[in-house]
């Protein structure tokens, strides 16, 4: 990543590391130079944080729409079993008055069948969201591993930046 991409604080301690490294290597002091390349390490720490945390963030909105497209598509077979659950209804309502000659024992059967069907698709329903919720716990684990790789960072920045401004034991 360039300078130009980075936040403020990143250009700044990137230009004090190079100025300080300069300095150094001029004028032969070597804390001066080891200061310059913690400023430059700090910085390149910041630029992973901010790196990380955009991932994080970029991860859990994939989360989010995925577990939104997952609802949709378990409220679509929801309205598609309404509908066929509805059908089914019509179908064994006109069947019946049809054959309202035919023996108790047939009309039975086929309200039977009509159950299992439709215990068959709430199964498939309740599969379904069960696979959508996994997937979502999946994938917000994903970010908060992130999260914390991101936060690990910015500690070790922290740190750098503690080491940088640290005075030098050669004074």
């Amino acid at each position: 990543m360039g300078g130009t991409e980075q936040g403020g604080g990143g250009l700044v301690d990137r230009l004090k590391g190079k100025a300080k490294q300069v300095a150094g290597s001029v004028l032969g002091d070597k804390n001066l130079k080891e200061q310059g390349q913690l400023h430059e390490a700090k910085a390149d720490a910041a630029a992973d944080a901010r790196r990380q945390a955009t991932a994080a963030e970029h991860q859990e909105a994939v989360a989010d729409v995925s577990a939104k497209e997952s609802e949709l598509a378990i409220e679509r077979q929801r309205l598609a079993a309404d509908e066929a659950a509805d059908a089914r209804a019509a179908r064994i309502e006109t069947e019946r008055k049809q054959a309202e000659a035919q023996v108790a024992a047939q009309h039975d059967a086929q309200r039977a069948a009509a159950e299992r069907q439709a215990d068959a698709q709430e199964n498939a329903v309740d599969q379904s969201e069960a696979a959508a919720l996994r997937q979502r716990q999946v994938a917000e684990a994903d970010a908060s591993r992130i999260e914390r790789e991101a936060t690990e960072a910015e500690r070790a920045a922290a740190a750098l930046d503690a080491a940088a401004n640290r005075p030098s034991p050669t004074n």
